[in-house]
This record gives C-alpha cells, structure tokens and sequence, in this order.
C-alpha cells in the first residue's frame, strides 16, 4: 500500500536491571520510573524502531521449558529483520555455590545453538548481548568470591560472542553507581549505562 511505513521493532529481554527494580526493605515490586531506566535513550534516539521491554526479576539465561516459553511469547510477533538486545547473566552467575563464569558462558552457548529449534526468529547478527556489569561484594561472606573485578570473566564472555558473530557491549569498565545491595543501578548508573550503550549502538549501527 502507498504510503505505508514498516515499524521496525526491537525486544529487550533481561533481568531486574532491565526491569528497573527499585530495592526495598519490604521486598515490594516496586520500579524507577522509565526515563530512569538504561533503555529510555534508545527510545528517544530511534523513534523509528518500537520497543518492547520483557524484564523479569529474577530471570537467567533461558534453560528450562518455562524460561523458553517466556522468551517464545515475548517473540510472537517479531520477525528475522527485527532486533533483540539480550541482557542477563547475572542470575546465572550468583545461582551457582561457586563462581563458575565460564558455566555461564557454556549456558549462553547452549541458548544461542537452541534459539532456533525454539523458533526464536532473530539471527545472529541481529543479537546484540549486554555482559554483566563488574560485580564486587566486600565484606559479604556469602558473596566475597564472587567477585568480578579481576576482569576475567568479562574477558572470556566479550571473546566468546566474538568467536560465535554476536555482537557484545560490555559495561565492565563503567563507574555505574548502585544500590547497597551492590547489583541493582541507582537512576544516574542506570543513566549512564543507556548513555555509553547508545553510543555503542551508533557506532556498530545496529539499530540501522
């Protein structure tokens, strides 16, 4: 039809970060407001593209039939010459009773050769991975070895999406100021996360 316009569409499917989350002592599901969220500047700058946001608090990098539902119903109505940035990770990670990043990288694996058997529409060079933000939990007996900060991990997970054609940003090297929990951003980290991730995005144009 003349005149018609093809809206171009994107899904983000993430965590709590990407949720939003706002900590709580009374654990409530309680959200930043969405001009406080990383992906508000990806909605202002591509006005051409619509976004739907699928968060979970809580999800992993879908393994079980349920995660795979979830990721089928968030993908119903999306088509190969759309767009998915993944982020998650960090569930997986703080899940296991050790630190085991490279478990992690071996279950992103296994669920990018899986998407399409699942019928997840989009190719690979159109999935673009968020890796986990550096993690650091001083003085927490329970999480200490857990932390990220040497830098190995983040290594091994930007060179294994560079190994397999997925394109990767990682926001390790970002001073992203967070709740005391030490996980969830505070609205200026998760500002400045959609501000270098924006630019990163125009630079690979990936949102084209």
């Amino acid at each position: 039809m003349r005149g018609e316009c093809k809206v171009k569409k994107l899904l983000i499917y993430g965590d709590s970060i990407s949720y939003g989350y706002l900590p709580n002592e009374k654990h409530q599901d309680l959200r930043l407001p969405l001009e406080e969220r990383y992906y508000y500047s990806l909605e202002q700058a591509f006005p051409d593209y619509s976004l739907l946001v699928e968060a979970k608090v809580g999800r992993c990098i879908p393994e079980l039939p349920f995660e795979w539902e979830d990721l089928q119903k968030a993908c119903k109505d999306f088509k190969p010459e759309d767009r998915m940035i993944l982020f998650l990770g960090i569930n997986d990670y703080l899940s296991f009773g050790r630190p085991d990043g490279e478990r992690v990288i071996k279950r992103l694996a296994e669920f990018l050769e899986d998407c399409p058997r699942y019928g997840i529409p989009f190719p690979k060079e159109h999935i673009l991975y968020i890796a986990p933000p550096s993690l650091s939990f001083p003085g927490d007996r329970s999480y200490e070895a857990f932390s990220t900060l040497d830098g190995k991990w983040d290594a091994s997970l930007k060179a294994f999406c560079k190994e397999k054609g997925i394109l990767c940003f990682s926001p390790f090297a970002l001073a992203l100021p967070r709740f005391p929990d030490r996980v969830h951003l505070l609205p200026e980290g998760q500002i400045i996360l959609g501000e270098v991730l924006l630019q990163f995005i125009k630079e690979k144009d990936f949102l084209a």
